[in-house]
């Protein structure tokens, strides 16, 4: 996936969960550390309605 952080349409959220899923760990450690990242919960519904709009913004607007 190309990468988004310059991206200002993200929120900070929506970033974390992209860096995060880059780096290949399993749904439930991927939760614990953007839980831990951003400082509240992050639960398991929330995560994966963030990562659709991430990849329905990627799919609108193309590769940055």
């Amino acid at each position: 996936m190309p990468s988004l952080d310059a991206d200002p349409n993200l929120t900070p959220l929506q970033r974390a969960i992209y860096e995060t899923d880059q780096l290949g760990l399993t749904l439930r450690d991927s939760i614990k550390l953007v839980t831990a990242r951003m400082g509240f919960f992050v639960g398991q519904h929330r995560y994966l309605e963030e990562r659709v709009k991430i990849d329905r913004f990627i799919q609108q607007y193309g590769t940055p």
